[in-house]
């Protein structure tokens, strides 16, 4: 048996460095795929420092060191119509996803195809982020020190498996469509890690939705639209119908964003509206039920000023409700997230730069509920940077 295996390697072995020495003799313009990338880029996005954390809960409260972001992205073009990017988050688990089959610290893994004449359609394919109208999406993600729960992904898919296909109509304006997964996790996995039983309703035999998007780059690039529409089922027979609407605006040293988006959930899968109505109704945790006719509406702004050429300022307030057309109110929690924050750069060329920032988060809720409004208070101080581990163009 051994002798079997032994001969077996060896005539394996054989056969293979005959195979590569015919390639080495192929002559140059024969060969079609070039054998690396045109272009790779590799940079690890990085965010740490000490914050101090004060909650009306105060066993909530601390002063500690983190790693509050950390990301390695690897992106480039393969040759010129075919782009591809991979990005995930090392200090979150690698747990799979029940819907997509990936995990929840992969932001990215997908590829771009461009092509026509001018190489003005592009199709995407894989783990991508939703082509929903945003611009607090759009940011590095290093820069934001608090999110909506829009971007943190509490009634929004984020990053979604599907598939995209877009437009230059020209240089200012982009039109597209985008298939995917309404949700990355199936649906009883989805309620019952929630602590939610699904009642009357059923899962969708196609769980999947439909963004319609539209980008403009106006005024010489000072101005920036990313307006979209999206339809998408979760449980059966129930529509989700979402309108967002970014909006991007730079003069000089002056940077400013406002979206605004409107959510309808004819099945709540959102669950935040669902767990304030199921509290209210007596219903203990692990048989929540989930809600028909929820709404979340959002509101965010940020400005950014950059005071110096290494000193700059930013500050950003959003605005978020959860409630029902149906039930007590449309107003049922409302999220306030706030920062300011001061910057400084000390190397010229370098995405480095140490912050101080003041971070807030208030929470109230409808009076029907009888529930205390939540307060949180951060006081942060740190670095970020984005490092290139490795940078290419063949």
């Amino acid at each position: 048996m051994m002798k079997k295996i032994v001969f077996a390697a060896l005539a394996l072995a054989f056969t293979l460095d005959s195979a590569a020495q015919e390639v080495d003799s192929l002559p140059k313009k024969q060969e079609i795929i070039p054998t690396f990338a045109k272009k790779l880029n590799i940079d690890l996005f990085f965010r740490g420092g000490g914050i101090s954390d004060s909650y009306t809960d105060d066993s909530k409260n601390s002063t500690h060191f983190v790693i509050d972001n950390a990301r390695l992205n690897l992106q480039g073009d393969f040759n010129e119509d075919l782009f591809y990017r991979v990005r995930f988050r090392p200090n979150l688990p690698f747990n799979s996803t029940t819907q997509d089959g990936g995990t929840s610290a992969l932001d990215y893994a997908f590829l771009t195809y461009r092509f026509g004449s001018d190489r003005q359609w592009d199709v995407t394919v894989g783990k991508q982020l939703a082509a929903f109208g945003a611009f607090e999406k759009e940011i590095n993600p290093l820069y934001e020190y608090i999110f909506t729960d829009y971007l943190n992904g509490v009634y929004n898919n984020v990053f979604l498996s599907g598939l995209t296909l877009g437009y230059k109509i020209n240089g200012a304006h982009k039109i597209g469509v985008q298939l995917h997964n309404t949700v990355n996790t199936k649906f009883a996995n989805l309620l019952s890690s929630k602590g939610f039983v699904a009642g009357d309703f059923k899962a969708s035999k196609a769980p999947i939705g439909m963004y319609l998007f539209w980008n403009a780059d106006l005024l010489d690039g000072k101005l920036k639209l990313r307006y979209s529409y999206n339809l998408s089922q979760y449980a059966a027979n129930n529509l989700t119908h979402s309108l967002a609407l970014g909006n991007w605006y730079k003069s000089g040293r002056h940077t400013l964003y406002l979206d605004l988006s409107y959510t309808y959930m004819g099945a709540d899968y959102g669950l935040t509206a669902s767990q304030l109505l199921s509290a209210y109704d007596g219903l203990a945790k692990n048989n929540y039920l989930m809600q028909k006719n929820a709404v979340y509406k959002r509101a965010v702004s940020r400005y950014d000023y950059q005071l110096t050429d290494r000193w700059s300022l930013s500050a950003k307030l959003g605005i978020e409700q959860a409630g029902s057309t149906q039930r007590l109110s449309e107003q049922l929690r409302t999220n306030y997230i706030y920062f300011a924050a001061a910057q400084y750069a000390p190397l010229r060329g370098q995405d480095l730069r140490f912050y101080l920032a003041y971070v807030g988060n208030t929470i109230s809720y409808d009076k029907a509920l009888h529930l205390k409004d939540e307060q949180m208070h951060r006081i942060a101080i740190g670095a970020y940077y984005t490092l290139p581990i490795l940078k290419t163009n063949n």
